[in-house]
Parts: C-alpha cells; sequence; structure tokens
C-alpha cells in the first residue's frame, strides 16, 4: 500500500494592505494629532511641518509601490476644487476687511526687515486674497498698517499658549497697538525663542499658528510665527518658505478668524492646510518671481491664488 502523505494545512496570512490603504490610515492617524495642537478642539489651527505632506502629482505605480520619496509624508497636497470633504463656513468667523499689523518680539530674524515689510503690506493689499471676496468667502484683500515693535524676548524664551494674548492684550491697554473686528496681528518672534502647547514645541510639531482673544467684547485675530532658523521642518531659515508661511496664516487666520467657527473641512483642516507646502511663485509683472507664496483652497478652484494686481482696489 502507498505510504500516504499528510497534506498541510494551509495557513491563512492576512492580505498585505496596499501602500494607498496604510497611506491613509497614516493620515487619519496624523490629522488627529494636528488637531489636538493648541487651545481649539478638532480643527488644525497650526501650519503643519512640511515632512506630514507629499506631492497628490504622482504616478499610480509610485503610488502603489510606496517607497517613492514623495510618498513619505501622510497628507497630501494639493487639493483640487471640490475634493475637500465638508468644506464650508461653519459659524460665519471671518474678517471680512483686514487690517494687518506685524508685531516684532524682538530683532527680525531674517536680516533684510525691508524686504519682508514689503511682502507683507503686497499680500494683504495686492490681490492675494481677492478671489476670497469674489467667490463669498467673507472675506478679501485688506490693509497692512505697518510694524511695530513690542518688548523684546530673550533668546531661551519659551511662550506658552496664553503668553502672547496677554502680551498683546498689554500692548492694547498702553496703546501701543489698536483693535477692531478687522485686526490680524501677525507676531514675528526672533532666534532662539520657541512657542508650545503643552509638549507640542514649535519645530518639532508645528511651524505657526493662529488664534484669537477677547479684549473689550470683541475677538482679536492673531498669528505667531516662530523663528524657522535651523529648523528642517519649517524651512530651515529660507525667507522663500516663510513667506509662505505668512501667506498660509494670513489665509486661514481671515476665513476662520475663531478657529473652528469659519471655513474648515471635515477632518478639521482650514483652507491653507489643504494646499499646504506647495511653493508658487507670486509678484509683479515685471517681477513676477519676487515673492514665494503658497495657495488655499477654494471650493471652485481647488489651489487659489489671487494674481498680483500693481493697486489696492
Amino acid at each position: 500500500m502507498p505510504l500516504r502523505t499528510k497534506r498541510r494545512a494551509k495557513v491563512k496570512r492576512p492580505k498585505a494592505r496596499s501602500a494607498k490603504k496604510k497611506v491613509v490610515d497614516r493620515a487619519q492617524q496624523t490629522l488627529e494629532v494636528l488637531r489636538k495642537i493648541g487651545s481649539r478642539r478638532n480643527v488644525m489651527q497650526i501650519v503643519p511641518p512640511r515632512h506630514v505632506y507629499r506631492s497628490s502629482h504622482v504616478r499610480p505605480e509610485e503610488e502603489e509601490s510606496g517607497d517613492h520619496e514623495l510618498m513619505s509624508g501622510a497628507l497630501k497636497s494639493p487639493t483640487g476644487p471640490g475634493a475637500a470633504n465638508g468644506f464650508r463656513n461653519r459659524a460665519g468667523s471671518q474678517i471680512t476687511e483686514p487690517r494687518v499689523t506685524n508685531v516684532y518680539l524682538g530683532p527680525f530674524w531674517g536680516g533684510d526687515r525691508g524686504f519682508f515689510e514689503g511682502f507683507s503690506r503686497s499680500i494683504v493689499e495686492n490681490g492675494y486674497l481677492d478671489p476670497l471676496k469674489q467667490f463669498g468667502y467673507g472675506t478679501g484683500s485688506g490693509s497692512y498698517l505697518g510694524p511695530v515693535d513690542g518688548l523684546a524676548l530673550l533668546s531661551g524664551t519659551r511662550l506658552k499658549g496664553s503668553d502672547v494674548p496677554a502680551k498683546l492684550a498689554a500692548m492694547l491697554d498702553s496703546s501701543s497697538l489698536q483693535a477692531d473686528v478687522n485686526t490680524l496681528f501677525m507676531v514675528i518672534l526672533p532666534d532662539g525663542v520657541t512657542c508650545g502647547f503643552g509638549p507640542k514645541e514649535s519645530c518639532a510639531n508645528f511651524c505657526g499658528y493662529h488664534d484669537s482673544f477677547r479684549y473689550r467684547g470683541i475677538d482679536v485675530a492673531y498669528s505667531v510665527l516662530p523663528s524657522p532658523t535651523g529648523c528642517q521642518a519649517c524651512g530651515n531659515g529660507a525667507m522663500s518658505n516663510f513667506t509662505l508661511l505668512y501667506a498660509h496664516e494670513l489665509a486661514e487666520a481671515c476665513t476662520d478668524k475663531v478657529p473652528g467657527r469659519g471655513w474648515m473641512a471635515e477632518g478639521g483642516e482650514e483652507n491653507a492646510d489643504l494646499e499646504a507646502w506647495v511653493l508658487l511663485d507670486w509678484g509683479p509683472p515685471e517681477d513676477p518671481r519676487r515673492y514665494v507664496v503658497q495657495g488655499y483652497y477654494t471650493n471652485e478652484q481647488g489651489n487659489t491664488i489671487g494674481a498680483y494686481r500693481s493697486a489696492p482696489a
């Protein structure tokens, strides 16, 4: 009688998840982490470090393999027209006619403050935000009021979330600053000064953020932009990356003044989060590459940027 060989039992092995599925899972985990940074829950009020993003412009075979250099980040950018799930106005919190002031809490780390001031005026006044008014997002281009120097912070200072509103309120009390419902303070930190929320630190976990505080019965909007010097995740001191970060926070503060009560997607992303770290040249016709910015999301156009116009409207 021939010997019978035992059949080996088939071992059910779990199917390997596709690279696309893994990226989706990582994206959800990343969003959950980013939404928890800051004083507002369920909204991404920070500028995430650039390494958490990946380009959406990859070929199918690269996306499936998961090993392309553009696939290293979890969040996809840019986002196309109508592709942001549930992007809508939550409670009407916008800055209707932005009045922007740069508040320096120490020497400007970038050296050429004149160049940066020229950029600040241009991006507020010369068309960058025009599509937001055109498409009905409750805001648009505004007025740049110039710089104000506050009390310089010492290198090694760490600001917690409540420190900046307190400093701005003190400057308002002393009439060093003025505020109304359309005010936006862009707070520029010097080299060696960091900010954080609990264990989450600037550079390591975020590159800037925006928020608002109550002052004499009104919501006053502000943004905080730490120095990126020596921080690879936030541009490593490149002026082009810093102007991009400024554009990011300007677009978000104007459309979501009190974070979570203006325009955002179901995942908590604000308009600039959906187009983050896509560098775009912007400037006048005679010098179209003068500045580097990023776009902001609109349902109508996806990655959106207003054309430079020479004179305020």
